[in-house]
């Protein structure tokens, strides 16, 4: 560790820029120091032409508007004529009344459903080649009965990956989205929402530190990547079955 600080250090030190003062002895040596800027002159355009044809007494002439009749329009016969109406509107409001009513609640029982704890085939990782809409296998840890029939322990379940989304530079990890599970064509409830190694908590920091103070040599750190998501066998979800 020591020794990549060193050389972080070292590379800083060779990235540092040299400010020097830019002269031009060439300038210096042949031009007068005396001189000065002379202001510039204005030079006024004059139109003989104008002056010597046009009438010096002339003044711009005043416009007056008129506006314009529509002859035909106005001896039209059949003129659409306003007529106002009035209309009544009578609101009619609810009657509250003092009786008492009873209303039918219908709780549902979600402990009615069946739980069916499943865990996944073999180690996964979005590592590997796969994409939205494929599917994985999981299966069963014991026997779960569903609309009266048996499911023994090792029962194959479908998911289908939803959502995923490789880990990037920076730190960013990836994300995967596990849901529509189903045992022998019966759908079952339940998602699983994996997220890998966050590694943006330090990468950003550290990398941001040392382009500032370094001058650019945080830029190393960049290329770390985020943790991929994983599912391991040891982990027990459980889904719902109606």
């Amino acid at each position: 560790m020591k020794k990549i600080l060193s050389f972080i250090i070292c590379l800083g030190f060779f990235c540092m820029p040299a400010y020097a003062e830019i002269v031009d002895e060439f300038v210096n040596k042949t031009l007068d120091k005396s001189l000065k800027i002379k202001p510039a002159s204005r030079i006024v355009i004059a139109d003989t032409f104008a002056d010597n044809t046009l009438n010096k007494n002339l003044k711009p002439a005043k416009y007056s508007y008129k506006p314009i009749k529509d002859n035909f329009a106005e001896n039209n016969q059949n003129k659409s004529k306003y007529k106002a109406i009035v209309v009544n509107y009578n609101e009619n409001l609810p009657q509250i009344s003092n009786k008492t009513t009873a209303r039918k609640v219908v709780v549902i029982d979600n402990n009615s459903m069946t739980a069916v704890p499943v865990r996944i085939k073999k180690l996964f990782t979005t590592k590997s080649k796969i994409q939205e809409g494929d599917y994985l296998e999981f299966e069963t840890t014991k026997d779960i009965v569903i609309n009266k029939k048996t499911y023994p322990a090792r029962t194959t379940v479908k998911a289908r990956v939803e959502t995923i989304s490789l880990n990037e530079s920076w730190g960013v990890p990836s994300d995967l989205v596990l849901g529509n599970f189903s045992i022998d064509g019966i759908p079952l409830g339940g998602e699983i929402n994996k997220t890998g190694a966050n590694r943006t908590l330090w990468v950003r920091p550290a990398a941001w530190t040392l382009i500032i103070l370094f001058w650019g040599a945080g830029i190393l750190l960049t290329p770390i990547r985020g943790g991929h998501a994983k599912i391991r066998t040891s982990e027990i979800y459980t889904l719902y079955a109606k």
